[in-house]
Parts: C-alpha cells; sequence; structure tokens
C-alpha cells in the first residue's frame, strides 16, 4: 500500500517506503514522488523539512517552472531537472490550443503513448534520469529524503517511481498499483477539470481529450517498458547501457534504499 503524505496545498505526494521487494523493503524517509510544489503553505514546507527532504528534483519543462515556480523547503539544494525542453505531457497546455490539437487530428492517447517512449529513447529525458539516479545514490544520510516531481505527478514523476522501484527489485505488480494509484489522488482534480470543461460547452472530443492526458494509464508505462526491451532489452540495462550505471551502482543503490 503507497504511503500518503498530506499535505495542505499539495497533492499526489506519497514516500515509496514499504514497498516489498526481492532482498528487503524499500525505506521510508528516502525518496518521495509528489506533483507541483508552487502551491506549499508554511506548514507544508515545514512537515516536508521536518520530514527530512534535503534534495528536491523538478522534471518540469523551463516554461512551466516558470510559470509555477516551486515554494522552497527549507534547508533543501533544488535540482531542476527538465525531462523535456517543452511539456510533451500536455498538462499544463490551454484547453483553447488542447482542442486545436485534437481538432488537427492529435489523438490524446497516441500523444501519451509517444511521451512514454520519449522517457526512453530522448537524450534530454536519459540526461534526466541519469542526474536523477545520481541525486539518489549521493543521498546516503539517514532519514534524509529525494523528493522528485513535476506538475501532476503523474508521467514524468511515475516514470521515475517506476525506474527506482523496478531497479530495487520490487515486483512489476506493486510498481504499476504504485504508478494507476495517481488516479485516486487527483481524481477530485480531474472531475473539477472535466466539470468546468463541460460547463464551458466544451465539446466531446475536448472532455475525452482532458481525461486521457490527466489520467494514469497502464498502457503508457507499458510502452516505455516496451520501449527499453527493444533499445536494450530490459529496463535495468537502459538504466545500465543508456545512462551509464554500473551493475555496482545498482546494488549501492539496493543498499542504500532497501532495509533487509
Amino acid at each position: 500500500m503507497e504511503q500518503i503524505i498530506q499535505l495542505e496545498k499539495a497533492a499526489n505526494v506519497r514516500d515509496l517506503g514499504g514497498y516489498k521487494a526481492i532482498n528487503g523493503i524499500v525505506r521510508m524517509n528516502k525518496v518521495i514522488r509528489s506533483a507541483s510544489l508552487s502551491e506549499l503553505s508554511f506548514n507544508d514546507q515545514e512537515k516536508l523539512q521536518q520530514y527530512g527532504v534535503k534534495d528536491v528534483v523538478d522534471f518540469r519543462s523551463p516554461s512551466e517552472a516558470t510559470k509555477a515556480p516551486d515554494k522552497t523547503i527549507p534547508q533543501a539544494a533544488e535540482y531542476f531537472l527538465p525531462v523535456f525542453g517543452h511539456d510533451e505531457t500536455k498538462v499544463s497546455i490551454s484547453p483553447k490550443e488542447l482542442l486545436k490539437q485534437l481538432e488537427q487530428g492529435m489523438t490524446a492517447k497516441a500523444q501519451m503513448i509517444k511521451v512514454y517512449r520519449h522517457f526512453i529513447e530522448d537524450e534530454h529525458a536519459q540526461a534526466a534520469y541519469r542526474k536523477f539516479l545520481q541525486i539518489l545514490l549521493e543521498n546516503d544520510t539517514e532519514n534524509t529524503s529525494v523528493l522528485f516531481h513535476c506538475t501532476a505527478g503523474k508521467d514524468r514523476t511515475g516514470f521515475g517511481a517506476a525506474l527506482v522501484l523496478d531497479l530495487l527489485e520490487v515486483d512489476a505488480q506493486t510498481i504499476m498499483a504504485d504508478y494507476l494509484a495517481t488516479n485516486r489522488y487527483l481524481n477530485e482534480r480531474i472531475s473539477a477539470m472535466v466539470k468546468k470543461a463541460k460547463e464551458q460547452g466544451a465539446p466531446d472530443l475536448l472532455v475525452a481529450g482532458i481525461k486521457d492526458l490527466m489520467k494514469a494509464d497502464a498502457l503508457y508505462l507499458k510502452e516505455s517498458y516496451t520501449a527499453a526491451r527493444e533499445h536494450y532489452g530490459s529496463l535495468k540495462n537502459y538504466v545500465k547501457t543508456g545512462l551509464g550505471f554500473t551493475e555496482g551502482e545498482i546494488k549501492d543503490l539496493q543498499k542504500l534504499y532497501l532495509i533487509k
């Protein structure tokens, strides 16, 4: 069961600790996934500091970060690691622009599948996830956490969480369950967006597009695994060959983040 961290002004904030792996259990207070931190309250900032957050990794695009800059967590280092040069996930796109793209033939589901392939294939994305794993390897103090996020905490963050859990040898079913749990924590936000769109007379095409863009879909994450197998043989080999990590470094990651 995922470990939610209840905050006043941030959604989908979860400690990845507690999951069973082949050789142990993922440590608590070591790695946290989240949606945007741009609206954190003072209490939220204090809570995350007390929780041990010492590094914050922002996967958003430059335009997303400029539009809604993170609220800082006291004494935490900040790393801006945009997975893409622009928001390929479309979660920050305006309804008007989204409708325009849908009318021009883009399907939201096909766009998301492309995004999840790009996590594996795109050099910009590889650089971001390479640095992310390096930051995790340097987090060698007990009860200090690395928090990583994007805008919704769904796609760039969802893949990042799957990547970490896969390297820690958590089973595939649990990894997928963690990924899909986002739908529960963003359900209220998605419902509000859909309701607002309908009240404003949005066509069915736009409503369906919003739903496809905003939900976590097993088909999306599976596409990352498919791309990893096609190019590298497995997700672990993507980390070794594509991102340049040794077997020893992966073992070091397991020592840091697993309780035997």
